[in-house]
């Protein structure tokens, strides 16, 4: 369990829906460290724009939440 922090992943899907008229992504992901796939929701505003299957991302939790994804710095 991830209390507050960040960890590098791996966006594996990510889809782009809205729910009257709120934007979300659900997000499926892989923290370069195992081999679980896992999953989010977050507001469209807790992404960067234009995310893509592949990416390598940095997730941000607090109380094991994902809260933020930012792309990873090279």
């Amino acid at each position: 369990m991830i209390m507050s922090g960040s960890k590098p992943a791996v966006i594996v899907q990510i889809q782009l829906i809205d729910i009257h008229g709120t934007y979300y992504y659900d997000l499926a992901y892989q923290h370069l460290d195992d081999q679980q796939i896992r999953r989010a929701r977050i507001g469209k505003e807790d992404i960067y724009n234009n995310p893509q299957p592949g990416e390598q991302v940095q997730v941000v939790y607090l109380m094991n939440v994902v809260t933020e994804v930012r792309r990873k710095e090279t």
